[in-house]
């Protein structure tokens, strides 16, 4: 071998060791996901103004059902690092009473200084938990996801999740599941017969309220047409109180029930139990079993999650 020949090979096989060297460490580098890794932010607008959050958030603190069911719907499970475990957990959602997700106190009184050992990269609330983002929004990334619920269902649901899927880095696919959305909402109300009259009552300790299409329950009549049995409704947080006299002459043709005790754990009469008298019995909608109780912690807890909110939609005419 040359001197000319040994130094270029010297040379290749020093090329060729910087090279593995340096897939060696690219590789680790797509490894390590740790949310120290990078500094890019994002900014997020939401219903209480304007946060910096970190790209791709890594450690997730959900103090709302809702965006917790539309985490769970992009696949986003394993971010969540803590969760209010001290009220019910919905059903649905039961996987996340695991150990492995943090207990970060209740939705109305998040215990901060939980939320703090978990070092979170963003921290979402919404409605009940919303009144705790000035306190939050102090000590860590947060964002609000409320809407104002006297539009369309549909509305509601695409500005949380569109949220969401901004601070996480996954709208493409919120966009995905709220066509899945818009495609079921279609088919149930090509369903839903013309012209029904209906009602959407809430039972709870022994009382009724009527929600109507500008109530956290509008996707009924605001999205799949059903016509207001009663037109004037003084919404409320809770619904308009009515009398089973009211029901009676209302006539409805259906009747979609919530029974907000059983979706919160309270004991007391069931939905079905309250209802059953002579004045209910006598309309159209008792008479021909177009009495729909809706599963409550989807509609009363979870609502506008990505998956939920397809659930609720379908619930409806299923139970016709």
């Amino acid at each position: 071998m040359t001197l000319f020949e040994s130094r270029l090979t010297r040379r290749s096989l020093g090329a060729l060791t910087a090279a593995a060297l340096t897939l060696t460490a690219t590789a680790c580098g797509q490894d390590s996901a740790a949310p120290s890794s990078s500094n890019e932010k994002v900014r997020i607008e939401h219903a209480q103004g304007s946060t910096e959050v970190v790209k791709d958030p890594k450690k997730i603190v959900v103090l709302e059902f809702g965006a917790l069911d539309t985490l769970h719907a992009l696949g986003l499970a394993d971010r969540v690092v803590g969760l209010p475990k001290g009220g019910v957990v919905p059903t649905a959602l039961e996987q996340f009473k695991d150990k492995k997700y943090s207990d970060v106190g209740t939705l109305a009184e998040p215990n901060v200084e939980a939320i703090n050992k978990l070092k979170p990269d963003l921290v979402i609330v919404g409605f009940r938990s919303a009144k705790k983002y000035p306190e939050l929004a102090k000590h860590f990334p947060t964002i609000d996801i409320t809407y104002t619920q006297d539009g369309p269902f549909y509305d509601g649901v695409a500005k949380a999740s569109t949220i969401i899927g901004k601070a996480v880095g996954k709208e493409s696919e919120v966009k995905a599941k709220l066509a899945e959305l818009k495609t079921a909402i279609e088919a149930a109300k090509s369903k839903m017969p013309q012209g029904t009259k209906g009602m959407v009552l809430m039972t709870s300790a022994g009382k009724v309220t009527l929600h109507g299409p500008t109530s956290r329950y509008s996707v009924i009549h605001r999205d799949l047409g059903v016509t207001p049995a009663i037109e004037k409704v003084s919404e409320g947080s809770h619904g308009d109180p009515i009398s089973f006299e009211a029901i009676q002459k209302a006539n409805p043709d259906v009747m979609f029930v919530v029974d907000r005790d059983a979706a919160i754990g309270e004991s007391g009469k069931a939905a079905k139990q309250v209802l059953d008298n002579e004045l209910v019995a006598s309309t159209k909608a008792w008479k021909n079993n177009k009495v729909v109780y809706l599963d409550g912690q989807r509609w009363y807890i979870t609502m506008h999650g990505l998956d939920n909110a397809r659930a609720m939609v379908e619930e409806t005419v299923k139970g016709l």
